[in-house]
């Protein structure tokens, strides 16, 4: 049985020189049998609402999945509900304990949909999230690179990880056990000689005039692959402070006080060979059934 899935992003693959992760998380989404994902909704965080909305609806378009709803989200730390907090709130209602909310950028859709339903995280099934740091990345040039997603909103990070359903973090550290290069883009022949993979090219091209090296981290790609393959990653419950001073920065720091909140915090990937080909299979499969083009 396929798992209902919402994909929270900041999608800006189809915005020139943004980030590719978001887009590459959706045609994960879209190539895997036992997951029926059953709405896009957007937020602000790889670039403004503006762009990530309007290079999501390239990526529809251009993969040819446009069946799917996609709805307009927030643009602003502590926005009122959105359209997209609507859609999440009312889903999660219709279908209680089924919908698996993946958000892969700043936390105010999920925030809205609980100011709308106070049921909302009751509703959910479980919540996947990639965000946060435990400590400044060790790879020249990112030292200071900001974290995005949960300091955008960080009053609506510190109500989802004290959320009343599972929720699952995966941080800054563990993304990096899995690079994404133009040797790895190479083996995407699936999707060679479209606008997607020329998308991805182009991205990861320029990670070399900035950074001296075409390498990038399939950052949100690893909480979309925990719900379909949890046993590719060491489980782990951590006990978090989660402040709204801590997630201003994204820090993540632990604690031992009674009543912190506690998730699942995966420390490591266990097997490197089957996450990539769990994840090469899947686009694959999204090539093979998806039309790619729209007229």
């Amino acid at each position: 049985m396929s798992k209902k899935v919402i994909c929270d992003c900041d999608n800006t693959l189809g915005a020139p020189d943004r980030p590719i992760d978001d887009g590459q998380t959706l045609l994960y989404l879209l190539g895997r049998e036992d997951i029926d994902l059953v709405g896009i909704t957007t937020t602000f965080g790889n670039g403004t609402i503006e762009e990530v909305q309007g290079g999501t609806e390239w990526f529809v378009r251009a993969v040819g999945c446009s069946d799917i709803p996609l709805i307009h989200g927030v643009g602003e730390r502590q926005q009122p509900p959105t359209e997209a907090a609507h859609f999440l709130a009312d889903t999660a209602a219709r279908y209680p304990g089924e919908v698996s909310v993946l958000a892969i950028g700043p936390l105010g859709n999920l925030r809205g949909a609980y100011e709308l339903d106070s049921d909302f995280f009751k509703n959910v099934r479980e919540i996947a999230i990639m965000g946060g740091y435990l400590q400044a990345l060790p790879i020249p040039g990112w030292e200071h690179v900001p974290e995005r997603n949960l300091s955008s909103d960080p009053e609506a990070a510190q109500l989802v990880l004290d959320a009343e359903c599972p929720v699952t973090l995966m941080n800054a550290q563990i993304c990096l056990e899995a690079p994404f290069g133009l040797d790895e883009l190479a083996k995407m022949k699936c999707w060679q000689g479209t606008e997607i993979y020329e998308a991805m090219h182009d991205w990861l091209r320029r990670c070399i005039v900035h950074h001296g090296s075409s390498t990038e981290y399939l950052w949100d790609l690893l909480p979309a692959i925990y719900l379909s393959r949890p046993d590719l990653f060491d489980n782990r419950r951590a006990r978090l402070r989660a402040s709204v001073a801590d997630m201003e920065t994204g820090a993540l720091v632990s604690s031992e006080e009674a009543g912190a909140p506690t998730i699942n915090m995966p420390a490591h990937i266990l097997d490197l060979d089957g996450f990539y080909q769990t994840l090469y299979d899947a686009w694959e499969h999204a090539a093979a059934h998806y039309a790619r083009y729209e007229p």
